[in-house]
């Protein structure tokens, strides 16, 4: 069994907007903690959560990626369960902790979130069914959330009282293990996601990434620079040679936006060059997608915006005929392509320069095995590398 599927097996004071008293090891010292951040949080890993699985279709909800592995849907049969465990904890009437209410916090964030080690769940929170109605397990998911945040606001999370599992915890301390109990199974369902959706075959089309990358693996600086990139004559022509095997191009925003503000300069330019011409052309004629949950619309040409259900875009996409899929920068889109297992090939140009930091290429936590393809030696020194996801 590899590393991936072992990866998809089982796991009243409003206090948003303000600044909550602490009362510390049974003095009356205080210190302030903003739990606008956790509530912030709890909001945008339950919507990453919904998000994901209703990417899944009725049938692969309900398929096994691996022997002795859950389903889309028994993972969030398990969350439902979990979060109605605390719901019910949370409902309980506490007592005023002789300890810093967060003092398990960095515990509980190191234990869930070490995706290395397996967990035991308790019995009664493990998935009872086979088979689920997907409309279902969506509802009963959302309305387990939406239960959490309302208590969450409403109740004092100062207070302690007594788990079934955790002993003595406090009720903020609880909605923190929600946050990274969350983020440990949306890294199982995007184990689960890549494969049951990535048995792709001969017919389905490629999907590429292209990135420019420094000799210490990172794609941009540390002030988000991309100054230190060669792109001479023989290093163009061979990015052109590659995008013409593609007839759709993928960004994220930030790329995008920097792409949308430059080509179509350079058509109206008397200054462009022959390559500079050729490749504005391509990139005017050709499909774009954006993936954004800001944008709220795009006028570019030929572009369109995908803001929700993206896995299961990409997989409609690759269904259909055409060239490859390239994404063309765009680190963060690239980071959770390569999570979701979307990616087919990597093309990565590494440059003569050592960084020192930044944002890298490979940002994820599960192994990629990769077949090289090809090499390329350029002139000045970059050196292109062409890999095949196996």
């Amino acid at each position: 069994m590899s590393r991936k599927d072992e990866e998809t097996r089982g796991c009243s004071l409003n206090l948003k907007n303000v600044l909550v008293k602490m009362i510390t090891s049974g003095s009356m010292m205080t210190e302030n903690i903003n739990t606008e951040e956790l509530f912030t949080s709890l909001d945008k890993t339950t919507s990453e959560l919904i998000e994901l699985i209703s990417s899944f279709t009725e049938t692969q909800i309900n398929e096994i990626p691996a022997v002795a592995s859950w389903t889309a849907a028994q993972v969030a049969e398990h969350v439902t369960k979990s979060n109605n465990g605390i719901i019910n904890s949370l409902k309980k009437e506490g007592k005023l902790p002789g300890r810093a209410p967060d003092a398990g916090v960095e515990q509980l964030k190191k234990t869930f979130l070490d995706f290395d080690k397996k967990l035991q769940s308790p019995e009664f929170i493990l998935p009872t069914q086979d088979i689920y109605q997907k409309k279902m397990v969506i509802d009963n998911l959302e309305i387990s959330i939406a239960q959490l945040k309302e208590l969450g606001h409403n109740v004092n999370l100062l207070e302690m009282i007594s788990h079934p599992i955790f002993g003595e915890i406090t009720k903020l301390e609880l909605l923190h293990f929600v946050v990274y109990h969350t983020r440990r199974h949306i890294h199982q369902l995007k184990n689960i996601f890549g494969l049951t959706h990535t048995k792709v075959t001969s017919k389905m089309r490629t999907l590429v990434a292209f990135m420019h990358m420094s000799l210490d693996g990172f794609v941009v600086n540390s002030r988000g620079e991309m100054d230190w990139i060669t792109i001479d004559d023989e290093v163009f022509k061979d990015a052109i040679m590659l995008a013409d095997d593609a007839d759709t191009a993928l960004f994220g925003r930030v790329t995008y936006q920097m792409m949308e503000s430059y080509w179509p300069t350079v058509l109206l330019s008397d200054s462009s060059t022959e390559l500079e011409l050729q490749h504005a052309k391509w990139m005017e004629n050709t499909n774009k997608i954006v993936f954004s949950e800001t944008l709220e619309k795009v006028e570019w040409k030929n572009t369109r915006l995908i803001n929700k259900n993206i896995p299961q875009e990409i997989i409609r996409l690759k269904e259909r005929p055409g060239k490859k899929l390239m994404i063309f920068g765009s680190p963060r889109l690239t980071h959770s392509f390569m999570q979701w297992g979307l990616i087919d090939e990597y093309r990565i140009n590494i440059n003569p320069v050592v960084l020192g930091g930044g944002m890298p290429l490979f940002n994820i936590h599960s192994r990629i095995n990769l077949k090289l393809i090809a090499t390329k030696i350029f002139r000045s020194g970059v050196t292109g590398l062409h890999y095949k996801v196996n």
